[in-house]
């Protein structure tokens, strides 16, 4: 094939359109573990939120035509007291009725006067039960001195309001979300304020994509498994593994097997038929195997029958030998997606092709000047992405060289410089793309 490269975003098309046929959506409870699940459609509240105009403060509901001006003394009637929960009932003139914060305000009232401007500056406090925190009996229709009958001579508050504005303290009815208003997009991340925002919006289950199940698998006569020990010489833990495991999970997949195989294509796509067949598996993800070396197992396993690879090189750095295309197991096409071996290429071609092909939510982006102690080359012909840090400044830090097996560097950023195609050399203060991962040193 031809040396030419091809621009990522074309690349990421193919990776998408590749799993379109198989991601698929469900109907899950709004509940905890909701969170960390994506929309797959609109969803609109079925109430006003709040559903009624409620106080804002334990105070005294009341009429600013029974007040005087601002700061001036009253001595109003008192009426039964509205505490949350109860209906809303109306507001004699010339009176007042203590009301409890979230209660509805009465009909006919239109403002509430904080209990701190009261006469008493507080209610007595009660254990739920009817008693007061000292054991006495409080009726319902009592507070501040307000007798058991609710109309005693002495059932009366004396207020010197502050202010009397129109709608002091109170919550307007639907101030939050009104009946009919999109409360989700198809694509969001459920978050738990969103969660808690839908449920209050009266809606109690969510379409979501449903989850991949996912099958990696390393590839490397050198890679060994999970161990204490050193590898034997020649030999190398197992990165990707663990890692695109986890920033596919993180992605929205569900990783139902890791492996490693060594560079041995029959016991590759046998290994990968068998753990397909065993899970259901929807994809396949490897890394290795995808560049111009002898021993590029992948690339030798699209030699055989039932597997259809393409090789794109793909314009950017880290990353550039990928492979894209199907596995043929029982007579159905799983979508294969195959990275690059060195860790950072692995992890960064999930970030970066993956993601968006599973349907996560993008990362937030945002373009920040970059902070360096001397010029740093890049690839003219190519997009790199460095990894980086963000400063309290707003300025980001490169951190580490650009070399696809600096891991480290990779574990202690918290973003990724984007330094595009035409860029010979950036300097101190350039500004540059920068996406927001998580992770980084605290």
């Amino acid at each position: 094939m031809s040396g030419e490269r091809i621009p990522l975003a074309d690349h990421v098309a193919d990776a998408v359109a590749l799993l379109a046929g198989v991601r698929t959506t469900e109907v899950i409870a709004l509940d905890g573990a909701a969170t960390g699940r994506v929309a797959a459609a609109e969803l609109r509240s079925r109430v006003d939120v709040p559903g009624a105009d409620n106080s804002q403060m334990d105070g005294y509901a009341a009429s600013a035509a029974d007040l005087g001006g601002d700061g001036e003394e009253v001595t109003l009637p008192l009426g039964d007291v509205i505490a949350a929960g109860d209906a809303p009932g109306t507001l004699a003139p010339g009176t007042a009725r203590a009301i409890m914060t979230g209660a509805p305000i009465p009909g006919g009232a239109d403002l509430v006067i904080p209990v701190e401007e009261s006469a008493a500056g507080r209610f007595a406090p009660t254990d739920g039960s009817g008693r007061s925190a000292d054991g006495d009996e409080v009726d319902r229709g009592a507070a501040d001195g307000v007798a058991a009958d609710g109309r005693a001579a002495d059932a009366t508050v004396t207020l010197t309001p502050t202010s009397t504005a129109f709608g002091r303290f109170v919550r307007p009815r639907g101030s939050d979300t009104r009946a009919g208003d999109t409360v989700l997009r198809e694509g969001r991340l459920l978050t738990p304020a969103r969660i808690a925002h839908l449920a209050v919006c009266g809606l109690r289950d969510v379409e979501v994509e449903a989850r991949l199940r996912v099958i990696v698998l390393s590839t490397g006569s050198e890679v060994t498994g999970p161990s204490a020990d050193a590898p034997a010489p020649g030999g190398v833990h197992d990165a990707n593994g663990p890692g695109l495991a986890a920033a596919l999970t993180e992605a929205g997949a569900e990783v139902v097997h890791v492996g490693a195989v060594r560079d041995d294509a029959d016991v590759l796509l046998g290994h990968l038929r068998e753990q397909v067949a065993r899970h259901d598996a929807d994809l396949v993800v490897t890394s290795g195997g995808v560049s111009q070396g002898a021993f590029e197992v992948v690339r030798h396993a699209a030699a055989h029958r039932g597997v259809t690879l393409a090789f794109p090189t793909v314009a950017m750095q880290p990353g550039g030998p990928q492979g894209i295309g199907t596995l043929e197991v029982d007579g159905r096409r799983v979508p294969w997606l195959a990275f690059p071996g060195n860790p950072v290429s692995a992890l960064l071609s999930c970030e970066l092709i993956a993601r968006p092909a599973l349907g996560a939510p993008p990362r937030r982006r945002l373009h920040l000047p970059v902070q360096l102690e001397a010029d740093e080359p890049s690839p003219s012909r190519l997009d790199q992405y460095r990894r980086a840090r963000v400063l309290p400044s707003g300025r980001v830090r490169l951190v580490g060289g650009p070399s696809s097996h600096l891991i480290g560097g990779y574990a202690a950023a918290d973003a990724l410089a984007r330094i595009p195609v035409g860029t010979a050399t950036l300097r101190d203060g350039d500004m540059v793309e920068t996406l927001l991962i998580p992770g980084g040193d605290a």
